[in-house]
């Protein structure tokens, strides 16, 4: 059984490790075919396109050292460009000429790690149906390289983490979200408040429960990552609840493909509109890369709305968001927890669903305040991460 910290939650050192597999180079025949290298690599044959070998180049004269971008233009290379001639040198490196008048050095780590996996990606999301406790990053250990890397291993995997013991100061989560990117305002500000105030342009702003719900997804681009930090929890109530899109859009695809398919292509209209601003955006509820795997979720079931269709359309329509709203809003599904001050709480904003129960005004006060950063704040910082500590190890 996973031990715990005082508090009952997970420490994020008990998340599993990212097990990096990693491709031993090894040529031979490294020979020029149509134009074309052709070379064999831990036993597969590979062939390379001359344009694409040279794209890869970072030698001087390509690429400028310092910002590692290209100083040439497509139309710098030749349309017709071949390679020539191929010799393999003694140092696991290979000697490429080609027709223009270029010849560049490339190891063969190179190709290798050109065509597999890049081994600084962040590690891939995996969908939970259940947490016994949100994975946590101590404010005091940020600075902490470690830390922060299993913190964003949380992230990117299960899409949510907590911050504990963050300074209480209103106006700090400017610094605690700027450790992890640059924050993105909106037209509620760079920081938001969350408390109940008398007519509340947002519900949010009222102590009314709320269900399972991404945020602002009438804005273009949606907001990527939300940071919501706890000043201030008196009142009685208000618990925070997450939810895995990821599990839930898999459910649902096991449940009924033609569901899933319509909530995937029927483009829907998320508006806000409170006279004094509006703000409207069409896109599905689910929304897949081009591999199959999810780009954004999308669920404000207050304010979103389908366009005209045929009756069966909608049937489904409505059918497969009412499904898929009560699977998000299913206890079973669903972490729920009470924020303490000095508590943030991360989420990807595109992914995991967050929600709260009502609170009592009357009987304490609730203040917190919230943000958004982008994605690629934390996608960076993995990847730097990464970069290091491959260098290290290579030192060693």
């Amino acid at each position: 059984m996973p031990e715990h910290d005082e508090d009952g939650r997970v420490t994020l050192a008990e998340l599993p490790a990212v097990i990096e597999s990693e491709m031993v180079p090894g040529a031979d025949g490294a020979r020029v075919v149509g134009g074309r290298l052709h070379i064999c690599l831990g036993g597969v044959d590979r062939v390379f396109h001359p344009r694409w070998l040279l794209d890869r180049s970072t030698d001087p004269s390509d690429v400028d050292p310092t910002s590692r971008q290209r100083l040439y233009e497509p139309a710098d290379v030749p349309k017709d460009l071949v390679v020539t001639d191929v010799s393999l040198g003694a140092r696991r490196e290979i000697d490429v000429a080609f027709s223009d008048g270029r010849r560049r050095r490339i190891t063969l780590e190179q190709l290798s790690t050109w065509i597999g996996p890049d081994p600084e990606t962040p590690p891939a999301a995996r969908p939970w149906t259940s947490l016994e406790a949100l994975p946590t990053l101590e404010w005091d250990e940020v600075d902490h390289d470690d830390a922060v890397r299993n913190a964003l291993e949380a992230f990117h995997t299960l899409g949510c983490f907590v911050i504990t013991g963050a300074p209480t100061v209103p106006g700090s989560l400017h610094t605690i979200a700027g450790r992890f990117g640059r924050v993105s305002p909106t037209s509620f500000g760079p920081l938001f408040d969350v408390r109940s105030v008398p007519e509340p342009e947002d519900l949010a702003y009222a102590s009314v429960g709320l269900s399972a719900h991404l945020d602002q997804p009438y804005r273009s681009p949606t907001p990527g990552i939300q940071f919501l930090h706890t000043l201030l929890n008196e009142a009685p109530g208000g618990e925070s609840t997450v939810v895995d899109g990821l599990a839930a859009i898999d459910a649902l695809r096991r449940h009924d493909g033609a569901w899933f398919t319509t909530l995937c292509d029927l483009p829907v209209e998320f508006r806000y509109d409170i006279g004094s601003d509006v703000v409207v955006a069409t896109a599905p509820i689910i929304e897949l890369r081009t591999d199959g795997t999810l780009r954004q979720l999308r669920v404000s079931p207050r304010l979103d709305f389908p366009p005209y269709a045929e009756p069966d359309v909608l049937d489904a329509y409505y059918d497969a968001r009412r499904w898929l709203a009560d699977w998000l809003n299913d206890p079973m599904h669903q972490l729920e927890f009470k924020m303490e001050p000095g508590d943030v709480l991360v989420v990807d904003n595109h992914r995991v669903l967050h929600g709260r129960r009502p609170f009592e005004t009357a009987r304490g006060h609730r203040h917190l305040q919230g943000c958004y950063i982008d994605h690629d704040g934390p996608a960076t910082m993995w990847r730097l991460l990464a970069r290091q500590q491959h260098e290290i190890g290579a030192r060693r």
